[in-house]
């Protein structure tokens, strides 16, 4: 369990799925046992200050300066009002139900004092997606052989493993690892993990991560979804509701039956607090929901 005396703050972060990043906050501040500060950037106009401890509304940029912005003053202003030993960051639609989680993570760290981040590579299952696409035996017993590679350190038909998850993780407020984040410069045509990854091991090793295997590698099954981590970040509220226009032999194909935001609530019954978790659980029609956010 996590003691008492370290010092863990939330930084949110938002573009416009501004009522997920609403009922995150209900989630941590009305519903954790042990509520954590939360920092919030958002660059939407449409939204106020809920119920977050610091909030900050940025201007809205382009995707890879927006995202850098939006993380960068979060930490900031994090650190510049708590002072805290260590930071999670959250993108507002990503949403950790049992803080246990969160507490566990940190007293790993806190017992092995090498590690700086806690984060997992932000990668692709390049076999995985081609199963999806056309389903085949030798498809199928290359997937077994790729997990057992990764088992085993070998990372075999995956692709972006030189990258670091920014949508979840959580990093010891040292300098040096600030100085990681504050140094990015986002580069056309390359993910912003990937820029984070090769700053992070400009200064530090593989023994400074705490890498989240359970995740890896995220797409494209946990991308939206990783029950270990007990981690959501679906972009749409309910069941039929992402009006995915792909084709349904597309890799990244979300299914009209595939739970929404509002499915993760009825799957914990005892987060409840909260208007914004009121609202989505009771809601008939979800057209207010994040309007004008991508569902897909």
């Amino acid at each position: 369990m996590q003691q008492n005396n370290i010092k863990t703050v939330i930084c949110m972060t938002t573009y416009n799925r501004i009522d997920c990043a609403r009922i995150n906050q209900e989630i941590i501040k009305l519903n954790y046992s042990k509520p954590l500060p939360i920092v919030h950037t958002c660059s939407s106009s449409a939204y106020q200050k809920h119920i977050e401890d610091v909030f900050l509304a940025c201007e809205p940029k382009s995707l890879q300066h927006g995202a850098l912005d939006l993380l960068n003053q979060s930490i900031v202003l994090a650190i510049d009002t708590f002072s805290p030993e260590y930071i999670v960051h959250l993108e507002g639609d990503t949403w950790i139900m049992n803080e246990q989680v969160i507490y566990d993570l940190i007293d790993e760290m806190e017992r092995d004092k090498k590690l700086m981040i806690c984060t997992s590579a932000w990668d692709e299952d390049l076999l995985a997606f081609k199963y999806l696409k056309r389903p085949s035996l030798k498809l199928k017993f290359q997937q077994i052989f790729s997990a057992v590679a990764l088992k085993a350190g070998f990372p075999y038909q995956l692709a972006c493993r030189d990258s670091l998850a920014t949508q979840f993780f959580i990093i010891r407020t040292t300098p040096e690892v600030i100085n990681c984040f504050m140094s990015l410069e986002p580069i056309p045509g390359v993910d912003l993990e990937q820029t984070l990854y090769s700053n992070f091991f400009k200064v530090f090793k593989e023994r400074n991560l705490l890498r989240l295997k359970v995740r890896e590698p995220i797409h494209p099954f946990n991308r939206y979804l990783t029950e270990k981590l007990t981690l959501f970040s679906q972009h749409w509220p309910a069941r039929d509701t992402a009006n995915d226009q792909r084709d349904p032999t597309h890799p990244r194909y979300i299914s009209p039956t595939a739970d929404g935001k509002r499915e993760t609530l009825m799957r914990f019954p005892l987060i409840y607090r909260g208007e914004y978790i009121q609202k989505l659980l009771n809601a008939k029609t979800f057209e207010y929901y994040n309007l004008g956010a991508s569902r897909t």
